[in-house]
């Protein structure tokens, strides 16, 4: 721990550069930046607060999975919710009320975290999925306040990552009061880690209960009408190394299928400049979707780098390639695409969420690819209407047919009750 310690006073050498950095690429204005520091204006007058911690966009779904019980149950509680970015903090600020706070989450500075359990005092905090913090957990801890992991999941990267670190990894992981793992891989980890087993459950996948958010996007029939949805493939959330894989795939399945069209997702959409050159170099034409444009007809590639608009994409096309599976970064979520009835094909690096995707291709339920060739003859097959409606079948079966919702919500939160 002291280790850590010292690292994180070195960081405070670059918060004001990153402060600029952040201002520039609006990864944050300056209200959301101090709130990182542990500055607000938000309070609560109730000395019962229940800390309601989700990363990004996806653990923020998962966590209004709880919400609504979480309020029915624990009246006499408000609600913090804290975020680490800004697409998932425009839509937790929607729940905002008298009893439910919304702030940016607090960097793992030792004297920030200090100073946020000193100015909300919550009376437990509930991380979402997987985000752990040495400060934060070891100074709940210290405080008293328990700490209760919902949906757990650990990457093998990060589970290496800790692995190298014992004495930090034992230190920090056995102030976990009880943690729910959503599959044996994350029970495995975060239990060799320091959680003890009987603070411990493999409860399931929150995310087999979310819905499809249905679109009402003004550009959806204009998009719908250029880019016909049993021709178009959405290749969602791409890394670094993966565009140029999916563009030489575009190009041998368009000698069979002409027609084929691509709403092409970064992950990150500051990428947008790095990949118009590679489309322009491919020979593909193309519309950006940040510079305001639809496409028209004519378009190959329609370039989606903007932020918080998944749900318009997945609705758009009849497959999607669920990308950061053919780079080592783990993968990204089949649930979302699946919910949309968009047909799956992703790679083979997925071990964020290797347990479902092993499901999903055994139960024929998805096609996994790694070459241009491969992914060319995915794409090529999933057009074929009866294929597709067989594949999505058994997706749906693989991922959503589960009747435990209520029971699984109610252990959750029969367990936080218990631990107030």
């Amino acid at each position: 721990m002291l280790k850590y310690r010292l690292l994180m006073m070195l960081a405070w050498l670059a918060v004001p550069f990153v402060f600029v950095q952040r201002l520039i690429t609006g990864k944050d204005n300056f209200k959301t930046f101090v709130a990182r520091l542990g500055y607000t204006s938000q309070n609560s007058a109730n000395p019962r607060l229940i800390w309601l911690h989700a990363a990004s966009l996806g653990e923020f779904n998962t966590l209004e999975l709880l919400l609504q019980r979480l309020s029915q149950k624990f009246t006499n509680y408000d609600l913090l919710i804290t975020v680490s970015n800004k697409i998932a903090f425009e839509r937790a600020k929607q729940h905002r009320s008298s009893k439910i706070h919304v702030v940016i989450a607090p960097t793992d500075f030792g004297s920030v975290t200090n100073k946020f359990l000193n100015h909300w005092k919550p009376s437990c905090l509930i991380t979402i999925e997987n985000e752990v913090y040495p400060h934060r957990n070891v100074k709940c801890a210290q405080n008293g306040v328990p700490i209760i992991f919902v949906n757990a999941r650990m990457s093998a990267k990060s589970y290496a990552t800790w692995h190298k670190n014992p004495g930090l990894s034992k230190r920090v992981f056995s102030c976990i009061d009880y943690c729910f793992a959503q599959d044996q891989n994350a029970f495995e980890r975060f239990s060799a880690l320091g959680v003890p087993a009987d603070r411990m459950a493999m409860l399931g996948n929150l995310k087999q209960f979310q819905k499809a958010i249905p679109v009402g996007h003004p550009d959806l029939q204009t998009i719908r009408s250029a880019f016909p949805k049993q021709n178009t493939i959405c290749v969602a959330s791409t890394h670094k190394g993966e565009d140029q894989i999916v563009l030489d795939a575009l190009k041998i399945a368009k000698q069979t299928n002409p027609d084929l069209k691509l709403i092409l997702v970064p992950r990150h959409a500051k990428r947008a400049p790095e990949i118009i050159a590679l489309i322009e170099k491919s020979g593909f034409s193309h519309t950006v979707r940040s510079q305001g444009n639809l496409p028209s007809t004519t378009v190959d590639i329609y370039l989606a780098d903007t932020m918080g608009e998944m749900p318009l994409w997945y609705s758009s096309a009849s497959q999607t390639f669920v990308a950061g599976s053919l780079v080592p970064v783990g993968g990204h979520t089949p649930y979302e695409p699946a919910a949309y009835n968009s047909a799956i094909s992703h790679g083979s690096q997925y071990s964020n969420f290797q347990v479902i995707y092993e499901q999903l291709v055994t139960a024929h339920g998805s096609l996994q690819a790694d070459t241009a060739e491969e992914i060319a003859r995915a794409w090529l097959r999933l057009c074929d209407p009866a294929v597709r409606k067989a594949q999505l079948a058994a997706a749906q079966k693989a991922l959503f047919e589960n009747n435990d919702k209520e029971k699984m919500l109610d252990t959750i939160v029969q367990k936080i009750a218990s631990l107030l």
